[in-house]
């Protein structure tokens, strides 16, 4: 099957050498700027620093505003590729801050170039969390020994259960050792239990990961990341700290919060708001604090091999069901985020002088540990005499079968002197392809390894503009196999706000009023998908997903203020350009008996999306394109977009079209049927495209 798929992938490698060979000219940002680095090594040399870091503004004031924080007066702050490094001491101690936004990919962004610049010995990451256990309560805060992400997941087709074989598994891609969602378990309806839902199973993954000290594009999987040993032990310290239990003189909890280390907490690019869902991450994973960060910090640590530690005070118990002392409604004034009201502000400002206390403590416990330094100054001597031959192309593929027939092919002239450089758990390959300058990154699967790999080469290298390229589910039946798309925009449809169970479309999301979170995108609403055929009516506990835009900080923004971007445009010249590619050739036969009803064929779509689910479930693939009015649905190219937005960098994603994501096609579109169509004499059929493409 693998070798199949690098068959078929020399298709894309052929569009993608036209591509290369077509954009020859285009306005350069540069990295990140000599004099900024200059400060960095500066900064460096009083270091090493405890690096903090922070989800949202209004976390990170109340320590800014403390007598416990010393800003540095000389250089209080750096501002590097869309992020504000604060520099200042508690106690005796060092620190650099930094301010994150909100959702994964952002904390994974943010942590990395932390941790690339700045000699950094250690993590404290801190902030506020829904709670998915009812023994606590509003205001106590808790340190986590593991943490997970728990939205990266495989979208099961209907009709296939526990016993069933997941797509790619067989190869080490997915597995059912985490477990799973069973959808229709939380119907209203007890004949709907039975009957199942469309939207069926969703299976939990690890991340992919790519240590610093490891084997340069060999990835290790990742689910329960633990914090530092050291950092764990020292927290016990703090559990004993008194912590106010009042936000004003008449909105006291029924206790003062405490301090409790707990065994597990979880995050994922979901705002928590539903009951059914925070009991199931209770039940199934034994978590407490439910977050959309920390499990990000933690997967750029275990890879970057920094320890760590997170620190998250409770919120409210997450979806509601509770006894008034844990209603975030009732304690808004305690936690909440973005509110307008200045009193209510100042209510939350008080409250979070908890965390900056705590912090302090763990601060002065930390004092020595191993650090593994920012990027060595080797290391960037070489960058710096790299970028002397630039601007480059940047390439950035998901994973090693996609990249490899490039790197084999004749097309690519791999640079003799220096065929690539490690950095952080990531090589960049340099070459040529015709008289145009590479350097390709393989990123590995999901949007925060996409990100983290797009944010490396365009911070470090002269990049004037990225071509992401790869295969993607297809949800535009009207296409086949084998078809090359090529999007004008992309969106991340994995960032939601999952609503409790009796909202609807007519009530405000939570945080809604402060900005956070939208009703403009959409739902999915997961009681429609049910299966019983006799009571469409019935509802599911699970209720609705809505959709959001991702927050981003762009490097000539306001720095610390956020925007908001869904559909992310890629580049008007390289999507112009592109239309040349409409009449390549591309074969449809795999073998003499095996061929497509007709060649594939390049189409230019309107557009495509991306999320950390691999869709193999054809209700949620048809939701898609008739919500989204997508063609490729991919796990990637979202987060390419989003950085490369951020970093004001021109690109443009192409990805070919393996399969009909979930199935319900006829055979012309199943991936399992017509798989043999990439088998035939793979390099072969890479050197004859791209030798077509390049004469």
């Amino acid at each position: 099957m693998m070798s199949g798929i690098i068959k078929h992938l020399t298709t894309l490698l052929l569009l993608l050498s036209a591509l290369v060979l077509l954009i020859m000219a285009t306005t350069s940002h540069g990295a990140i700027p000599k004099s900024t680095l200059k400060m960095v090594e500066e900064v460096n040399i009083q270091g090493p620093f405890l690096g903090l870091v922070v989800p949202n503004s209004f976390e990170m004031s109340p320590l800014l505003q403390s007598k416990s924080f010393v800003q540095n007066k000389k250089l209080p702050y750096l501002d590097i590729g869309g992020r504000r490094f604060h520099l200042g001491k508690v106690g005796k101690d060092k620190l650099i801050m930094v301010m994150t936004g909100l959702s994964m990919l952002n904390a994974g962004l943010a942590t990395q170039l932390l941790l690339s610049l700045f000699e950094i010995k250690g993590v404290v990451h801190f902030g506020i969390a829904g709670n998915a256990n009812p023994e606590l309560q509003i205001g106590d805060v808790t340190i986590p020994q593991y943490w997970a992400h728990t939205g990266l997941w495989n979208w099961q087709r209907y009709g296939e259960g526990p016993q069933n074989e997941l797509a790619l598994e067989a190869g080490g891609d997915y597995t059912r050792k985490y477990g799973y969602l069973n959808i229709s378990y939380y119907s209203t309806n007890k004949i709907d239990k039975s009957s199942g839902n469309f939207l069926n199973n969703v299976w939990y993954q690890p991340e992919e990961i790519f240590p610093v000290n490891g084997v340069p594009e060999v990835r290790e999987h990742a689910f329960w990341v633990p914090v530092d040993e050291k950092y764990f032990a020292l927290s016990k310290q703090l559990e004993g700290m008194e912590l106010p239990k009042c936000a004003n003189s008449t909105t006291c909890l029924p206790r003062n919060p405490k301090v409790v280390r707990v065994e597990r907490g979880c995050s994922a690019n979901a705002f928590v708001d539903n009951a059914a869902y925070r009991k199931f991450l209770r039940s199934k994973f034994n978590v407490t604090p439910v977050d959309m960060e920390s499990a990000a910090v933690a997967l750029v640590c275990r890879q970057l091999e920094t320890p760590f530690v997170a620190i998250r005070a409770l919120s409210d118990l997450a979806g509601g069901g509770s006894a008034q002392s844990n209603e975030a409604d009732v304690f808004a004034p305690l936690a909440a985020h973005n509110a307008v009201d200045k009193k209510m502000m100042s209510g939350i400002i008080k409250h979070l002088t908890t965390l900056p206390l705590l912090l302090s403590a763990l601060v002065l416990l930390i004092m020595a540990t191993t650090s593994h330094g920012a990027i060595p100054k080797s290391t960037l001597k070489m960058v710096e005499e790299v970028n002397k031959q630039g601007p480059f192309l940047g390439l950035v593929v998901p994973n090693s079968f996609e990249m490899s027939p490039l790197l084999q092919s004749k097309s690519f002239v791999q640079n003799k002197k220096l065929p690539y450089l490690d950095i952080g758990g990531r090589r960049f390959h340099l070459g040529k392809i015709g008289k145009d300058k590479l350097i390709m990154v393989m990123t590995g699967l999901s949007m925060l390894n996409a990100g983290l790999a797009t944010q490396l080469l365009l911070s470090l290298f002269e990049i004037k503009g990225v071509v992401h390229f790869g295969i993607a589910g297809n949800a535009n039946p009207e296409l086949q196999i084998g078809d090359v798309t090529i999007p004008q925009y992309w969106a991340h449809t994995g960032l939601w706000s999952w609503q409790r169970y009796g909202n609807g479309p007519q009530n405000e999301l939570p945080l809604e009023a402060g900005g956070d979170f939208t009703r403009k995108y959409g739902y999915l609403n997961i009681s429609y998908y049910s299966a019983h055929k006799l009571d469409k009516s019935s509802e599911n506990f699970l209720n609705n997903v809505w959709y959001q835009p991702e927050e981003i900080f762009l490097v000539n923004g306001v720095p610390e203020v956020r925007e908001h971007a869904f559909w992310v445009p890629v580049d008007e010249k390289y999507f112009a350009l592109s239309k040349q590619l409409e009449g390549t050739k591309l074969p449809k036969c795999a073998n003499s008996t095996t061929c497509l009803p007709r060649n594939p064929k390049v189409v230019r779509v309107d557009r495509g999306c991306s999320a950390n689910t691999f869709v193999d479930n054809a209700a949620y693939r048809q939701f898609l394109r008739s919500k989204f009015d997508v063609t490729p649905v991919d796990m990637e190219s979202a987060a390419v977009a989003l950085v490369c937005r951020q970093l004001e960098k021109p690109f443009v994603a192409i990805r070919a079209l393996s399969d009909l994501a979930g199935g319900g096609s006829a055979q012309s579109n199943e991936a399992d049927v017509f798989a043999p169509l990439a088998a035939q004499n793979a390099v072969d059929v890479v050197l004859k495209f791209l030798t077509l493409l390049t004469s």
